[in-house]
């Protein structure tokens, strides 16, 4: 559909940022919906991002289709973060600082102990 779709583009329309690592879910939920769309195959993106051009008659299914499946979607002029991984990191730096500290304090015991 990426070709045959580009007067999507030329009509009132939207656009949906959709990560790459949703691609396949998304682009196979919008097959089995029927729902027309257009990837920008020139965009140039800082991220891992997909940007999807669909016409806004089909603004409703394609909301239905963001909300069924769960996939973090965002318009151009609202950008997203993917707060699951964040929360991971986040987690992981206090696991590391914990450690840290524990180890620092058990360290600072045995020296102290020898003297």
């Amino acid at each position: 559909m990426k070709s045959k779709t580009f007067y999507i583009k030329l009509q009132p329309h939207f656009r949906l940022w959709v990560d790459l690592k949703d691609k396949i879910a998304f682009e196979a939920a919008l097959y089995e919906r029927n729902i027309p769309f257009h990837i920008d195959d020139n965009q140039s993106t800082v991220g891992s991002g997909i940007r999807y051009f669909f016409s806004d008659r089909y603004s409703g299914l394609v909301d239905d289709v963001v909300k069924s499946t769960a996939i973090i979607a965002c318009a151009e002029t609202i950008p997203s973060a993917n707060y699951e991984i964040s929360r991971k990191v986040n987690r992981l730096y206090i696991i590391i600082a914990v450690v840290m500290v524990l180890l620092l304090i058990i360290v600072t015991l045995i020296v102290e102990v020898r003297e």
